[in-house]
Formats: structure tokens, sequence, C-alpha cells
């Protein structure tokens, strides 16, 4: 068993306790909208983890709003992190996180399970602000 599977079913499991995890075949428009209050309350005031290459990490350390961002509350190895949530240009490589406190965003979609991936996401239809981001900035992951 890996890391990421062991996170992921551990994510399923809490997420599960109170909400529905969408199927991979969801299209994102049909997901419900809810408040980042509601998302934080389901992971248990946990935060979402935005993975970045490595020309993106200091891109959004302001916030990214008005741009859609696929967010996860899982944490996943850089090895790993690719091939479980399915990312666009799998050659590069993913080692920093930018860590999403979800009861400062106003719009959050899902949970649902990645299409051709094994992760769970979330969607920011409307990106994040500045004050979502927490204070840690970039952390870099092993």
């Amino acid at each position: 068993m890996t890391c990421s599977w062991m996170a992921t079913t551990l994510d399923q499991e809490q997420i599960e306790l109170t909400s529905v995890i969408a199927s991979r075949l969801q299209p994102v428009e049909d997901m419900p909208d809810r408040t980042g209050a509601a998302v934080a309350a389901e992971l248990g005031s946990r935060f979402l983890v935005r993975y970045l290459v490595a020309s993106q990490v200091t891109e959004f350390n302001d916030g990214s709003p008005g741009r859609g961002h696929w967010v996860t509350p899982t944490a996943i190895s850089p090895k790993d992190v690719v091939f479980w949530l399915a990312l666009w240009s799998p050659r590069l490589k993913r080692q920093h996180a930018l860590l999403l406190d979800p009861t400062k965003i106003d719009l959050v979609r899902g949970p649902a399970w990645i299409r051709f991936g094994q992760g769970i996401e979330y969607f920011l239809p409307n990106g994040f602000p500045k004050d979502a981001v927490v204070d840690v900035g970039t952390v870099q992951v092993r």
C-alpha cells in the first residue's frame, strides 16, 4: 500500500461521513455550488492543497481570483502526484504545494473522484483570494 493510497482512503472515509464523492464522469458544471465553510467542515478544518510546478512557486502567493483551480485535500508525494491527480504536463515535477484555507474561499465544487487519476478533487471556479493562502506560503514537498 502506498502512502498516497492510504491518505486518499482516509480522506474518502472522512468525507463520506457527511458528503457523497461524485463520480469520475460527473461534469464540473453539474457539481453543486458549496461554500468554503461547508467544505472546511467536511474536511475537519483541514486545508486544501494546490500542487505547483517550480515556475509557479510565487505565482499564487497573492491569490488567484477569477481563475479556476483544481485542488485536493490529500497530501501526496511528488513521485505519485502527477499520476494520482492526472495532472497536465506529466513531465513537469510538482515539488511544491500551496495550502489554502477553504473557509476563506467563497465558492467550491466537489468533492469528486479524479478522472483518469486516483485522488479526490475540488474545483474553485472563482479561484481564491490572498487571505485564503495559509501564512506559510508555498511549501516544498518531498
